[in-house]
């Protein structure tokens, strides 16, 4: 009897340390941080979208590839650069590089629109004309318009990507819209695919372009790695 009266306060003491042990050990580990860093690699096809002066609708115009990176901020910004080779038919290539700083708005649990705008370059075979040069290099301004729409842990459907970008010193507007989805394979390694229609509009008198005309479909398929 005597030793169970001496035992039974030791062994509740014990028992209470130890599951004051176990708390502080759950306080103190903290939760895996989010990927703050993503890195992106995209190709895609682009095919005219009408007939023009010297090529049919459904044509393909180029290939291009375009390798990203982007930082997510705490306060919700988002900034990213990327740089752009434009592979097109008949051998001439175009080139762009452009930074960007954006805004995450999350509407709802699932939804996030995120406006953004950004400056960029483009140069080599551009075909954009001014003072009687064919290939004006030019710097440019674009905006950016982005809704996505989280449906599961892993999908997530890109309901909509609007962009308006316009030359500096050329009259080179080049509207376009794309809508995809996104499969995030684990929380560091993503797949997605999209489908866009660009217009433009440049400063020449040759139809269609010398209003704003569609100018060319595309398909893409990207991976992004987060870290």
């Amino acid at each position: 009897m005597l030793s169970r009266r001496i035992l039974s306060p030791i062994l509740l003491c014990l028992f209470a340390d130890t599951a004051s042990f176990a708390a502080n050990l759950d306080e103190s580990v903290a939760p895996p941080m989010a990927p703050t860093w993503t890195v992106g690699l995209e190709g895609s096809p682009e095919f005219y979208a009408i007939d023009n002066a010297s090529n049919s609708a459904r044509s393909l115009a180029d290939t291009y590839f375009k390798f990203s990176v982007s930082h997510n901020f705490d306060d919700s910004f988002i900034g990213g650069v990327f740089f752009q080779p434009t592979f097109k038919t008949g051998g001439k290539s175009q080139y762009f590089g452009e930074a960007s700083l954006g805004y995450k708005i999350k509407l709802t649990d699932s939804f996030t629109l995120t406006p953004s705008l950004g400056l960029g370059y483009t140069w080599h075979d551009t075909g954009i004309p001014k003072d009687g040069n064919a290939n004006v290099q030019a710097p440019y301004y674009v905006f950016y318009v982005a809704g996505d729409w989280k449906l599961t842990h892993q999908w997530t459907w890109n309901v909509f990507n609007l962009r308006y970008r316009n030359a500096f010193n050329a009259a080179w507007e080049t509207p376009k819209v794309a809508t995809g989805v996104t499969y995030n394979i684990d929380a560091a390694n993503a797949i997605y695919t999209s489908i866009g229609l660009s217009w433009r509009k440049i400063n020449t008198i040759s139809s269609p372009y010398n209003d704003l005309s569609e100018d060319k479909l595309n398909i893409a398929i990207g991976y992004k790695y987060a870290f």
